[in-house]
């Protein structure tokens, strides 16, 4: 299939296509059937050949493991989103009397977005880690939130895996749930036990 070599082309359009071309075909012999008026002696035969090959794409697709795939792109634009405001850097310019609140955009967090991205990038790594291996996302293209450089420093293509990404996010979002917004109604409990997970995966 041409198409294949097209590196342009993304992955769910090459499935489409298939597909496509599977049900065009299967109708056509499935029209033949019906003029020909299901021919005892091979009709049988034929209808379970039409089945299986309508099964391929179905099976193709959970071959090439579409879910990761989707996984992938999900960590990779909540990160984007969390890196797209610097974390304010504090210095002796800067006085803020509320520790917490000083903390909290130091870490790069301005509101109860950044830290819910935090939260559900963790947890699709956890996922990615459960179910799709521990294999790194050579491909992922992405700014690394954690770093305290500038803009330009952090716009890179990195290498990251599910474990220590999400390892990296979870950690960071209940440290300040249990830290500066402590008693504010943010639970824990479901991330420690995806970081219970993420360690007890890299032991």
């Amino acid at each position: 299939m041409d198409l294949c070599n097209e590196e342009e082309e993304h992955p769910s359009t090459l499935f489409q296509l298939y597909t496509q071309a599977v049900l065009d075909i299967t109708y056509f012999e499935e029209n033949q059937l019906v003029d020909e008026d299901f021919p005892e002696e091979s009709s049988l035969q034929k209808l379970k050949e039409l089945i299986s090959v309508l099964s391929e794409p179905e099976d193709l697709v959970r071959e090439c493991s579409i879910k990761e795939e989707c996984l992938n792109d999900g960590v990779h634009y909540l990160m984007k989103m969390l890196s797209f405001r610097c974390p304010l850097q504090l210095d002796e310019d800067i006085s803020l009397q509320d520790k917490d609140t000083a903390r909290l955009l130091s870490e790069g967090i301005f509101s109860d977005t950044h830290l819910l991205a935090m939260m559900y990038s963790g947890e699709m790594c956890y996922w990615g880690l459960k179910h799709c291996g521990e294999g790194k996302q050579e491909s992922l293209e992405s700014i690394d939130p954690l770093s305290n450089g500038d803009v330009g420093s952090r716009s890179q293509s990195i290498s990251l895996d599910f474990q220590e990404t999400g390892r990296n996010m979870l950690t960071k979002y209940v440290a300040v749930c249990e830290g500066p917004l402590k008693g504010q109604g943010w639970n824990t409990t479901t991330a420690k036990q995806m970081l219970h997970y993420f360690v007890k995966s890299h032991n």
